[in-house]
């Protein structure tokens, strides 16, 4: 059974096609919109931010020593949003991950901790990146730390990024083999969408967490790539 690897995808995704650059996002509407939402807050405490995509690697490679394995009740990751600017282009647009309302479910993460005082700039490049695109909201919600890293997993208020039902890129929820379909060709000026979800399946694998639509979509991708029709698009599979 063929592995998805990040050689795999290197050989086998084709080039994405010519796009205009990604708009400016409205640094100064952005910086306001995080002033108002953390109002009230004592500025000398630091928060906690739930990673569940990108910010997860990009954090637990560069600072380890400021996240902690979580999972948020209530909530799954799903491939809800259309990606037309960072690993899809207009043209050919990818799927990126956001978190929808799932009361069965708990998704799985990382908390990383931004210390006060000054906490505002050292939320602001996780704000700028996430509410850049426009199609999440940031909510508070309840994370519990996995059992070992606190006292009977209490709960940790946590900032998260929500999807936007209202948003024109919501897409809402794919088949696992249409959304494996998109992912397997997607690629735009930040790097591949397989790639994306091979990074977020195994950085939950090395903190001791899966998640099974991750994997599943592995799979898939894997069979796609994995094949004799890779020189210019990605091999389909009937699934």
């Amino acid at each position: 059974m063929p592995r998805l690897t990040h050689e795999l995808i290197a050989r086998s995704v084709p080039p994405a096609p010519a796009s205009p650059a990604a708009p400016l996002p409205d640094e100064t509407r952005l910086r306001a919109e995080m002033q108002v939402f953390l109002h009230g807050r004592d500025p000398e405490l630091g928060i906690w931010v739930f990673a569940y995509g990108a910010l997860m690697w990009e954090y637990a490679e560069a600072r380890p020593d400021i996240v902690a394995p979580a999972r948020l009740p209530g909530l799954a990751r799903r491939y809800t949003l259309r990606d037309v600017h960072d690993r899809g282009t207009p043209d050919r647009p990818g799927l990126t991950l956001g978190l929808e309302s799932v009361p069965a479910l708990a998704c799985t993460g990382l908390l990383l901790h931004l210390p006060g005082p000054g906490v505002e700039e050292r939320l602001w490049p996780v704000w700028k990146q996430e509410m850049g695109p426009g199609f999440y909201r940031p909510e508070w919600c309840e994370a519990v730390m996995h059992a070992g890293r606190t006292a009977g997993g209490a709960p940790v208020r946590a900032l998260s990024f929500v999807a936007r039902h209202d948003h024109p890129l919501f897409a809402g929820e794919m088949p696992v083999g249409q959304t494996a379909d998109i992912l397997a060709r997607s690629r735009g000026p930040n790097g591949t969408a397989a790639a994306y979800l091979l990074d977020a399946a195994e950085t939950l694998r090395r903190n001791g967490m899966r998640d099974a639509l991750l994997e599943s979509l592995e799979a898939e991708l894997a069979r796609r790539l994995d094949g004799p029709a890779t020189s210019g698009a990605p091999a389909r599979s009937a699934a």
